[in-house]
């Protein structure tokens, strides 16, 4: 969030200085007064209508940053006992089951919208009713490695997308599947 301010802050400064930078480059002195190392807002009555002209353009242009401050956070977190989970070795074809225990930490019913494997050999199953404050759940995890996986260190990841800030959880799966014998 922190980031965000301060990239919106640093677009606002640019945005100013180039709109400064515009109306001296007209060589409109009725606005800006200039000294030998510092530029001025005339106290100008005329000036200030300017000035007011000016702010109001930038807070319409669709380059000024804006922040929705009626959006509200989610106040619902999840808290996994653990996001990653290490097989062993295992082998082509097998099923290999983990369930990623988890609570509802915050303060309103969690829904989880999604979990979704990073490729087809990862299948997660996910709770479809909320989970209410306090309260436990499970995401169960089935990674089936393929041939092509044989006599390598996978790692699969699970992207849990809920009402939480931030809306996605990453979980993680690792194994080595040995060598498939021919």
């Amino acid at each position: 969030m922190k980031d965000k301010s301060n990239i919106s802050l640093a677009v606002s400064v640019l945005a100013i200085l180039i709109s400064l930078y515009s109306l001296n480059s007209k060589n409109d002195d009725t606005l800006f007064i200039k000294s030998e190392n510092k530029t001025y807002v005339s106290a100008d009555p005329a000036a200030k209508n300017k000035l007011d002209d000016l702010q109001k353009n930038m807070r319409e242009s669709p380059l000024t940053p804006t922040m929705d401050v009626g959006q509200k956070l989610p106040k619902t977190k999840i808290k996994f006992n653990s996001d990653m989970h290490e097989f062993g070795n295992v082998e082509v074809n097998s099923e290999n089951k983990y369930s990623f225990s988890f609570t509802n930490s915050g303060n309103e019913p969690l829904k989880i919208s999604n979990a979704k494997g990073s490729c087809g050999c990862t299948v997660p199953n996910w709770p479809k009713e909320p989970i209410l404050p306090g309260e436990s759940g499970n995401i169960d995890v089935v990674f089936r490695p393929s041939k092509g996986q044989a006599g390598s260190k996978q790692t699969k990841t699970v992207t849990v997308s809920a009402n939480t800030s931030p809306e996605n959880t990453i979980l993680k799966i690792t194994a080595f599947v040995n060598k498939a014998e021919e």
